[in-house]
């Protein structure tokens, strides 16, 4: 049998013994002295935390002899550091905090994990809290009332933010800083895969922050941040439990979230499940409503939702390591997703009797996800930090229980960044990223060819605080490449002014020579090259604290953008917007004849710039914040005049002539662009238990001839917040204004006001906080369309709603 020797011993103790035992320890108040409970306390490039207890107290115990950096936190005040350098014993060190007018949550999506107000670009910061009284089934529709946030309102079953008036491929959904992998950024039908039932925080970054994810998020980044991988050991079992009912469309939810710990390994386990029925609308969904349509409900708008999510994490003084997977089964009908086959003859619609009319979408998705950090590996680096995800994701359409279209996507994302400590001052984070997506569609709807898509990207971004002043610096090069099955495109269209003249010309024609005359028809086969792109993107930006409690942000960025591969190879019917797509590389001739040529496509550049005004200190403040982009070769589709037909619609011999719809003709085009605006948000505390809350939104966009589509309008929104001892609730109002700034073969859309209302009740009993709970939406069941969603004529916003549930958590 083995045995070790006394130089064995040896080194194994001085292996495991710590190097140094410096402590630092001190006490954290306000202004007045009295003392903060709760504070966190960290060392930057450490696992070292801990928190000050009733008297504001805390001790460090074996704090790193090198690069101390010294960090205390805590929501209700503004963050406080100090920077020690070296140390060689130990340290007395105090704090003195001053309050916050808004909770100071830190921003995990930042590349220096900034807090809200230090950030020097425009970020919002969702707490876990909020989230819970915002609840929604889908993501866009949850954050729609953050200033600068709308939501892209695919009916009740599907949304996307949108931000700034962007959105799709401009807009990057990530969760715990990784691509989500779904095909939600391909069309507004498909739902965004990240959930916020279990989420801790939701980020909405903005300007220059997202180069650590993309050059193309020119729009923002939106992270959903959750504990699937826990990073650090929990002290004893904790989660929550939830269950809730909303009349609007009989919709049931529950959940379970739960982290616990043993030894040294950490687990996490959440999962939900929501069931709904189709919602519940004032009037007709359908502006101009058919004869068989029924009253009061979006029809094809029920939803049935299961996900669970389960991690292990192992986490040691040095770092951690993890590892998560999530299923995500969801089956959700699609309003004015229908195909309309009306003239299918009545014995294949008896053939589908036993199944559910409508289009619905099944979502099967498993996603696999690591990350893992090392604390102060070498000298002069604080941490590394690694992550990977694997998505397999895959839904089909089905119609009347027949299977029709089928997407698949599978995406693998890596991602390693080292963050470094100072530098003559300088702090900062460099990174490698590397992304793979193969999508293809299947069916009748595959309106974009199967295409494999690799990025390589490097990234790197610097601070350093000057006095009173923080300067930020970054920079991002990033390669994309598109290989593209060949491809034929049947293109059937006619001019939408022939079509009008059609219905009065008396003069007899033969119909043999009037269909040969209406349609202009092609099926083109077509070869793609492969398609790389190089974007360089850079940025910089202050945030100067000019005054106490008071600080004015300015950051100015050029960022490239490589076309997405919807906006490059669209070819055919994309029913979900009611359109015939044509991307940027097929070209039209003037008679509006689809050419076998392929032209070329420019990258995207835009030069941005933010100016936002903060003041953050005492009873109330606010933040304001203008932004302009100007953007060269900006991408964008176009209406073209032409409808696309179906050889299907051409009328047989001795027939009665009927008049026929196609589909607008809409083709990816590149050109100036200007889009500006600010957003705004205030607070203030009228005592004690009240806060009131004032918010707004403006936002214009133009090309150089005509404006952008489907581009929100002015948004002022006020909430009223009473919170006591236990009982806490409050009333929101949030007005639209009328959208007439619209864009060819666009309708305006009459404004609304939507009036809110929530209360809840806490119970603490034997180490459980229950929470009961009640919600009103839209409480005067005003009709309200949504000018920013492709369906705005078919499915307006639910009309009243009332929830009630109970939360329970431990």
């Amino acid at each position: 049998m083995f045995k070790p020797t006394t130089l064995a011993l040896a080194l194994m103790a001085a292996c495991s013994a710590p190097a140094i035992a410096n402590t630092i320890s001190g006490k954290v108040t306000d202004e007045s002295g009295a003392p903060i409970t709760g504070a966190k306390i960290s060392i930057e490039g450490s696992r070292l935390i801990v928190f000050t207890d009733e008297q504001g107290r805390y001790s460090l115990a074996n704090v790193p002899e090198q690069n101390v950096h010294v960090h205390v936190s805590t929501q209700k005040f503004l963050h406080g550091d100090k920077d020690l350098g070296s140390i060689t014993d130990d340290q007395q060190l105090d704090f003195v905090l001053l309050p916050a007018s808004i909770e100071n949550i830190t921003v995990t999506a930042s590349a220096m994990h900034n807090s809200v107000l230090e950030s020097v670009t425009p970020v919002s910061v969702i707490s876990a809290d909020e989230l819970r009284r915002k609840q929604q089934p889908t993501l866009g529709e949850t954050l729609k009332t953050s200033p600068g946030v709308h939501s892209s309102y695919y009916g009740p079953v599907s949304s996307s933010p949108i931000i700034r008036g962007a959105s799709g491929p401009r807009v990057k959904i990530v969760q715990n800083g990784l691509d989500v992998g779904d095909a939600s950024r391909i069309g507004p039908d498909h739902n965004v895969a990240a959930s916020t039932s279990s989420a801790t925080q939701v980020e909405v970054l903005r300007g220059p922050a997202t180069l650590q994810y993309g050059s193309g998020a020119i729009g923002g980044v939106v992270n959903v941040v959750d504990k699937r991988i826990p990073q650090q050991m929990p002290y004893e079992t904790e989660g929550e439990a939830e269950v809730r009912y909303s009349s609007v469309d009989n919709g049931k939810f529950g959940k379970v979230d739960v982290t616990t710990g043993v030894n040294d390994f950490a687990f996490h386990f959440d999962g939900f499940k929501r069931k709904t029925d189709n919602v519940e609308v004032p009037g007709y969904a359908s502006v101009e409503p058919d004869d068989d349509e029924v009253k009061g409900e979006i029809a094809s708008s029920d939803m049935d939702t299961t996900d669970f999510t389960a991690g292990v994490s192992y986490i040691q003084d040095e770092g951690y390591i993890g590892f998560s997977v999530e299923k995500l089964d969801n089956l959700y009908g699609v309003p004015g997703h229908s195909h309309e086959h009306e003239h299918e003859e009545e014995e294949e619609e008896e053939d589908h009797d036993e199944l559910e009319e409508g289009t619905k979408i099944d979502v099967d998705m498993t996603r696999y996800q690591m990350a893992g950090e090392w604390y102060s590996p070498v000298d002069g680096i604080d941490n590394v930090r690694f992550m990977a995800a694997y998505t397999d994701y895959t839904h089909v359409e089905i119609e009347d229980g027949a299977v029709g279209t089928e997407f698949n996507n599978d995406s693998t994302n890596v991602k390693l960044s080292a963050t470094h400590n100072g530098i003559n001052g300088w702090h900062g984070v460099f990174g490698l990223q590397y992304t793979n997506s193969d999508y293809e569609a299947i069916g009748e709807e595959a309106f974009s060819p199967p295409t494999t898509t690799d990025t390589f990207a490097a990234f790197l971004i610097e601070q350093k605080k000057v006095g009173d002043v923080l300067f930020e610096f970054g920079g991002r090069v990033e390669q994309t490449r598109y290989d593209v099955d060949d491809t034929e495109v049947e293109f059937h269209v006619e001019h939408a002014d022939e079509h009008d003249e059609d219905d009065h010309d008396e003069d007899d024609h033969d119909e043999d020579d009037h269909d040969e005359e209406e349609h202009e028809e092609e099926a083109l086969a077509f070869d793609f090259p492969t398609y790389d792109f190089t974007s360089v993107s850079l940025s910089a930006g202050a945030n100067w604290e000019y005054s106490k409690g008071y600080s004015a942000a300015l950051t100015l960025s050029r960022n490239e953008r490589a076309p997405s591969q919807q906006e490059l190879f669209s070819g055919g019917q994309h029913i979900a917007t009611r359109t015939y797509e044509l991307g940027l590389v097929y070209e039209l001739d003037d008679d509006g004849e689809l050419l076998d040529t392929l032209r070329d496509v420019e990258k995207e550049v835009s030069t941005n710039l933010d100016l936002t005004f903060r003041k953050f200190g005492g009873d109330w403040g606010y933040t304001v914040s203008f932004f302009y982009t100007q953007a060269d070769d900006y991408i964008y589709e176009s209406g073209t005049g032409l409808l696309a037909v179906s050889e299907e619609h051409e009328h047989e011999e001795g027939e009665e002539e009927e008049e026929e719809e196609g589909t607008p003709v809409y083709h990816f085009q590149q050109a100036d662009a200007d889009l500006y605006g600010l957003e705004a948000e205030a607070f203030i505390s009228l005592n004690d238990t009240l806060e009131l809350t004032v918010y707004g939104d403006y936002i214009r966009a133009k090309l150089d001839t005509e404006n952008l589509p489907r581009i929100p309008p002015l948004r002022l929104g006020s909430t009223l917040r009473y919170q006591g001892q236990s009982l806490s609730g409050e009333v929101g109002v949030e007005w639209y204004d009328d959208q007439d700034e619209i864009a060819s073969f666009e309708t305006a859309t009459d404004g609304y006001t939507m009036l809110n209302a929530s209360v809840e009740y806490d119970i603490a009993a034997q180490g459980v906080d229950w929470v009961l709970f009640a919600q009103a939406d839209n409480i005067t069941d005003e009709e309200a369309r949504v000018h920013t969603s492709f369906l705005k004529d078919y499915a307006p916003l639910p009309g009243r709603n009332f929830s009630i549930g109970v939360r329970a958590v431990f």
